[in-house]
């Protein structure tokens, strides 16, 4: 009897590696100066980044290696928030639950991975997540993603990698674009922007309205396993030259997202259950240069978050419970950058954050905590033709809770040849204990558990080390090549603890774990084998243990394969887009049986599959691109390990005027 091709994907991850999921950014022009629909490897030295080391450099010359996703691969790949860009994104693992939606980087929990919009840093972590489906596309210019130990530089949060959201920037003298699309089932999403340029200002507006339905894949039960979304965003950024030299960059943005789900409890109760959730962000940065080799940055920015989550019973109020957080941040910057002759360039600086939290899970109620960190870095080069750069760096972080905390890294980049490239690098990370960790009082009658807080958890630390290699030999190919491994201490974590009351709620604490390790690798490859047809394929093997038990650490793939492949028609101006990723089994613990152990299993592999095909259609200087597509077409899913959408399909427009959008040019500009 004949079996379906999703059985034969399933039992054939293989074939999977070449139809799956966007590598880095390889963007190209097309000749009208257009981004073209595929990604190529000519342009992947090219892309200017910020994030690996703080300053401006080509990807190809950075010590620290720095995936892109970038504008184009944004548009083609029909996400609409910044969680459905890394679904496919090589050696990322997506966790989806009742927080939202999380990546893990390097084996390491999404608490480890520091979520930073234009290098500030994000709050309003639910369950130790930064759910990065609050964040719509059409405002991102493009994603910086660093892997590995980060704290030299950020400080606390960022021991597995760091993401970078970088908005989009005034472009043109005048240019606006709007986006919409319909999916299944009633998903709409609308956006829009509009930039102008006039003499030393620049200033861009956008807006989006974003709703989708909730989902159950279980229909055995009431539950729902996905909340119903609306959302809301809008937002300016604006830049003015003072001077030539002297550029002042204002922000603000403002995003609500309202959920609802159903929930059931052991005992057969109904909740209805609403999470409105807002976030206001203002920024102001100020980037000086001072002399020709000598530039200044200062930045000052502020977030309010806001979560309220009202949970009501159906037929009762017994358990009705409602809930309100509120934090603030505010964190201050001073940057200093200098270049000491040809092979050397020297960068110091100051970080001040200052964050508060009130909240009815807090036991106290409130929480505050003070930090100021001091880092340092120089990038020595050892000829002109730059074949060895060596990246030591330190920083300094002063915590009001927790004391002083110094993490050194070294980064070393060797180009014995122009086609390759070779990295390695050995840094310390750590991560103090949040608000919620140390001081949580929180019940979920619903659901039968209660969670507290530790105030005398200890912070993380860790030690990373990696290497990597790439290697272009030609204009059609680019491949890579990377090992790693954490070493964390005092990992914390989840500890189940009995109760002598018959029938009251399993009570969870937070622990420190003595030690944990993630380990692993990557492969990549990127080639062109005719004009306009791109392939990209990647491998990312995780091992994540506790050294302890020497039990793998939950819900990690070992084993994952990735690939995209994508053809661009240039005479019709039609693209189409492939792309996926097989996840091999992962472990989980649960306590099955009632009797105080959690017991052990594998979540069966997956395989997530997307597909997309565009259609352009050019009126003067208008631009206008029609999309179909499908997402999650195998409709995989199952509710406790992979409450992921059910299979949809969406249809939608974008329009883009004038279609060539460029920076007006400063020659003195450096």
């Amino acid at each position: 009897m004949a079996q379906p091709i999703a059985a034969y994907l399933k039992q054939w991850p293989v074939v999977v590696v070449l139809l799956a999921s966007p590598l880095v950014a390889h963007s190209t022009d097309g000749d009208d100066g257009e981004s073209s629909d595929a990604d190529t490897p000519t342009s992947h030295g090219e892309e200017i980044i910020v994030t690996a080391t703080r300053t401006d450099t080509t990807m190809a010359e950075s010590v620290v290696a720095t995936e892109v996703i970038g504008r184009e691969q944004i548009e083609l790949s029909g996400a609409t928030t910044a969680a459905d860009l890394f679904e496919t994104h090589p050696g990322i693992s997506i966790e989806q639950s009742f927080a939202g939606v999380a990546i893990r980087l390097q084996g390491l929990n999404p608490e480890h991975v520091l979520v930073l919009i234009d290098g500030q840093r994000v709050i309003g972590r639910k369950d130790g997540a930064i759910d990065l489906s609050r964040y719509p596309v059409d405002w991102i210019e493009r994603i910086e993603i660093v892997k590995g130990a980060s704290s030299v530089l950020y400080g606390s949060d960022a021991m597995g990698g760091v993401i970078n959201i970088i908005s989009r920037k005034p472009t043109g003298h005048f240019s606006s674009d709007i986006y919409g699309s319909y999916g299944t089932p009633k998903d709409i999403d609308g956006s829009g922007s509009i930039s102008v340029h006039h003499g030393a200002i620049g200033s861009r507006v956008h807006g989006g309205y974003h709703t989708s339905p909730g989902y159950d894949l279980d229909k055995t039960s009431i539950s729902t396993d996905g909340s119903a979304r609306t959302m809301f965003h809008a937002g300016n950024i604006t830049e003015i030259e003072l001077t030539p030299d002297w550029t002042l960059t204002p922000r603000v943005s403002y995003r609500q997202q309202d959920s609802r789900n159903i929930s059931e409890s052991g005992s057969g109760a109904v909740f209805d259950a609403r999470n409105l959730s807002e976030e206001v962000q203002a920024a102001l940065g100020s980037d000086t240069w001072l002399t020709g080799t000598s530039r200044l940055r200062v930045a000052a920015f502020s977030t309010w978050y806001r979560d309220q989550f009202d949970n009501n019973q159906r037929d009762s109020d017994a358990l009705d419970s409602y809930q309100d957080t509120q934090e603030v941040l505010s964190q201050g910057s001073i940057q200093y950058d200098r270049s000491i002759g040809d092979h050397n360039a020297a960068t110091m600086g100051v970080d001040v954050l200052n964050e508060n939290m009130e909240s009815d899970r807090l036991g106290p109620g409130q929480g505050k905590r003070n930090r100021i960190g001091l880092f340092l870095q120089n990038e020595w080069t050892t000829a002109s033709t730059k074949p060895l750069v060596v990246l030591p760096g330190v920083r300094f972080d002063l915590d009001s809770q927790f004391g002083f905390y110094p993490t050194p890294r070294l980064a070393i980049r060797y180009q014995p040849i122009d086609t390759l490239a070779l990295r390695a690098g050995i840094g310390w990370g750590y991560r103090a204990p949040s608000f919620k960790e140390l001081l949580l009082t929180f019940e979920n009658p619903s659901a039968g558990y209660r969670v507290e807080g530790s105030p005398d958890l200890k912070p993380e630390t860790s030690q990373n080390m990696h290497m990597s290699m790439e290697w272009t030999p030609t204009h059609t190919l680019w491949t890579s090549l990377s090992v790693y491994r954490n070493d964390v201490h005092d990992l914390i974590d989840f500890a189940t603890f009995e109760d002598d009351v018959a029938g009251a709620p399993i009570r969870y604490a937070y622990v420190n774990i003595e030690e944990a390790v993630t380990q692993g690798g990557e492969i990549n490859a990127s080639v062109e084998p005719v004009d306009d047809l791109h392939l990209i394929a990647g491998y990312s093997y995780t091992d994540a243990f506790d050294v302890q038990t020497d039990l793998p650490l939950e819900g990690r793939s070992v084993h994952r394969l990735t690939g995209h492949i994508s053809h661009r028609f240039q005479q019709s101006g039609t693209g189409i887009s492939l792309r996926g990723a097989w996840n091999g089994p992962r472990p989980f613990y649960q306590d099955t049986d009632n009797d105080g152990e959690e017991e052990r299993f594998d979540a069966d592999p997956h395989t997530i599959l997307h597909a997309r095909v565009a259609q352009d259609l050019r009126f003067g200087k208008l631009r206008v691109r029609l999309f179909v597509g499908g997402e999650n077409l195998l409709d995989e899913g199952e509710p406790y390990a992979l409450p992921i959408p059910p299979r949809s399909y969406f249809a939608g427009l974008t329009g883009r005027f004038p279609m060539n959008q460029t920076t007006p040019s400063n020659p003195s500009k450096r």
